[in-house]
């Protein structure tokens, strides 16, 4: 019991510590104490998200799932050591399952998703210095999101018109917050975006093995862990890029291009390489969510469409849906009622930034263009394949970041001619 208790607290001293270090997280635009509240926000509600899904009040539990099946992979150690290598870092989701793994892999959930399998192997590596305590964890993904969230900073630091809002959208909003740095996704998903942002940003001033190499790590867990953001993020940072370079006056035209070509290519894959069909999956994960048992928040969506007023209905919902829900009078918990109300909050918000930036000044800076198309091309995503109030609320904590941010970055970007330095 004491170990369960002060280990926790070892490392959030030691995070912090770190965190408060001259040699680690320093920038002149954000101070220390900032970024120490900023990680003892995010440490708190990781320890809150797991408490709440341990007493049933939040319901699904993929984060317990994930903390069981990685104790499998950490005690195949004691086993055979060649096992546990093989379970912690080898291939996954395949059939025959060997015969010497088949006792691990029967008591795992996860083995036949790479995604969340992702997860498991995180969880497992942390076991070797956690002992085994979920608490340890939950500090842990909360650094690793605090990591994540102060690199997306240092991206847009320097393009915004008010660095305190820009704190406050990465660092205090409450479902951001909260829903991005429990033993999830999310701290895993906020990770890897700001180690590509940052590092492609430092790309565009000048080349650098060291900084393509950390920005293409993060592509790749980006990738392991929700794909499909991938997709969306590329073409957006290729119209970045080549907008930057060239000094285009009209970027959104780039971004136009950009978006047709990866469509275009998406189109192309899916005719060619049935197993990697892009739409099949899109298939999947809707057929999953309207497959799985209805929880409290669960929300009627329409069926595959099959006619104009069909597709037409589906398209109106995949709009609205993650937008405006939860609805005040989804579920009856309290958690329900706190989203719903956050909810207008940030539409009021969203508002307010609207009236006082110049569409003018939007189109014409790259960074916004990117910020606002990447957070709507998730909201509409979400839109599309979920049909629960409490999951699309987790996850559009990725994307209100984005469009709040894009509504802050008005100002007329430079478009002059990138020079790069070896």
């Amino acid at each position: 019991m004491i170990l369960e208790i002060l280990t926790p607290i070892f490392f959030f001293i030691l995070f912090a510590a770190i965190i408060s270090s001259r040699y680690f997280f320093c920038n002149d635009s954000v101070s220390k104490q900032v970024l120490v509240v900023g990680f003892f926000l995010k440490s708190f509600s990781a320890l809150l998200f797991g408490y709440l899904y341990k007493i049933g009040f939040l319901t699904g539990g993929d984060t317990y799932l994930y903390f069981h099946d990685s104790a499998v992979v950490y005690n195949s150690a004691f086993d055979n050591i060649s096992v546990f290598i093989k379970l912690l870092f080898g291939t996954n989701d395949y059939t025959p399952v060997p015969n010497y793994i088949l006792p691990y892999v029967d008591n795992m959930h996860f083995w036949f998703d790479r995604s969340n399998y992702f997860l498991v192997r995180i969880n497992a590596f942390i076991r070797i210095f956690s002992f085994g305590i979920y608490n340890v964890h939950a500090v842990i993904f909360a650094f690793i999101s605090f990591i994540g969230s102060y690199n997306i900073y240092l991206f847009f630091a320097d393009k915004v018109f008010s660095k305190r809002l820009l704190q406050f959208i990465l660092f205090a909003i409450p479902s951001v917050v909260f829903w991005t740095s429990g033993v999830h996704k999310e701290a895993i998903v906020v990770f890897a975006l700001g180690l590509i942002l940052n590092n492609f940003d430092k790309i565009i001033s000048r080349q650098s093995y060291y900084y393509i190499a950390v920005a293409i790590f993060g592509i790749i867990i980006l990738g392991f862990t929700r794909g499909y953001l991938v997709i969306f993020l590329l073409p957006l940072l290729l119209a970045i890029y080549v907008s930057r370079k060239l000094g285009y006056p009209k970027p959104v035209n780039v971004f136009i291009a950009a978006i047709v070509l990866f469509v275009s290519l998406t189109a192309m894959v899916d005719i060619s390489f049935s197993n990697i069909s892009l739409f099949n999956e899109f298939a999947v994960r809707r057929d999953y969510f309207l497959n799985s048992e209805p929880g409290n928040m669960t929300f009627p969506v329409k069926e595959t469409p099959k006619s104009i007023l069909g597709i037409y209905n589906l398209l109106t919902d995949a709009i609205l849906n993650p937008v405006i829900r939860p609805l005040p009078w989804e579920g009856n918990r309290l958690l329900s009622y706190i989203a719903a109300a956050e909810t207008v909050i940030l539409l009021l918000i969203i508002v307010v930034l609207l009236l006082k930036a110049r569409l003018i000044d939007i189109v014409k800076n790259p960074y916004a263009i990117f910020s606002i198309l990447f957070g709507l091309s998730i909201l509409f995503f979400i839109g599309l394949i979920v049909n629960n109030s409490g999951a699309i609320v987790r996850y559009r904590s990725i994307a209100i970041p984005f469009i709040l941010i894009g509504l802050c970055l008005s100002k007329k970007e430079s478009h002059k001619k990138v020079k790069f330095s070896s």
